[in-house]
């Protein structure tokens, strides 16, 4: 197989799991967690190495921002036989009991962006006939709603929906995934909370405030830009998915501020984010069949 166009990787690379990072730069933190580590490539926002951690072969491949660069790499990725993604990253928080460095799993995705609501049928197309055209079929939108059913009866491990995210257009996380982040983190010893994500394309949208506090009231955890297209990709494709997200910036604490300091290596985000990379090789190590 020739070498996918964006990702610039081919088969070669033996890894039928993978880590995700936003920034390419996280990539060479994660080399540090592994052993037999090989430099792969450095492509547009690609930036990708794989490596062994307790046995299995794990690729670590940054996604760049936001919703697209990131579908565009979890359908390459696809095509090569990954088989289990997670994410890690950054997110500000929407509740305050959130601390800086505290985990944020993610079950489930408010899909508030494009890619997402594109996968899944949601998005209002610029012209009317194109929304009828491009509405997913009745029966693949049921299997979405019955994913999410499954996970709300799982239950008491914080998979159920907030108070008011039912009638919200959500993106789903693999379940098996999920919980062997769950387990990782608590053997760890890391702070974390289950819960939901608002995924957004546009950071300094003057009416973000707004839609933050009402995403609050309605019980999501926390706002990020790439995990509902990652969760929506992966259920286009049939695999596994998971995100953890690291909370950098507090409730209604200023943006640019908490990613600057994030940024810089500061205290608590910069325990988080050692902490994610540990999670995500644990449960993803774990999850191996």
């Amino acid at each position: 197989m020739a070498k996918m166009p964006h990702i610039q990787l081919d088969e070669s690379i033996g890894a039928t799991a993978a880590i995700l990072p936003g920034d390419p730069a996280r990539v060479d933190v994660i080399a540090k967690y592994l052993t037999d580590v090989r430099e792969e490539t450095f492509n547009r926002e690609y930036k990708s190495i794989t490596g062994t951690y307790k046995g299995r072969r794990i690729l670590a491949i940054s996604t760049g921002m936001g919703g697209p660069s990131t579908a565009i790499c979890v359908e390459e990725l696809a095509d090569l036989g990954v088989k289990d993604m997670i994410r890690i990253g950054s997110c500000g928080a929407l509740q305050k009991d959130l601390e800086l460095g505290q985990l944020v799993i993610c079950s489930r995705a408010v899909c508030d962006d494009g890619t997402s609501q594109s996968y899944l049928g949601y998005l209002n197309y610029s012209h009317p006939e194109l929304c009828e055209m491009m509405r997913v079929p009745d029966e693949e939108a049921d299997e979405t709603e019955e994913k999410g059913t499954e996970a709300e009866e799982a239950g008491t491990d914080g998979t159920e929906t907030g108070a008011g995210e039912e009638a919200m257009n959500l993106a789903w996380a693999d379940l098996t995934l999920v919980r062997k982040c769950l387990k990782a983190a608590e053997e760890l010893g890391a702070a974390n909370t289950i819960g939901s994500t608002r995924s957004h394309d546009a950071l300094y949208l003057p009416a973000k405030g707004m839609l933050d506090e009402f995403y609050s009231g309605q019980g999501v955890s926390a706002s990020d830009m790439e995990t509902a297209a990652l969760f929506a990709v992966g259920e286009a494709r049939g695999v596994r998915t998971c995100s953890i997200l690291n909370v950098v910036v507090e409730w209604k604490k200023d943006i640019k501020e908490g990613i600057s300091s994030y940024k810089g290596g500061e205290d608590k985000a910069a325990e988080g984010e050692k902490n994610e990379i540990i999670v995500a090789l644990e449960a993803l190590a774990a999850a191996q069949e």
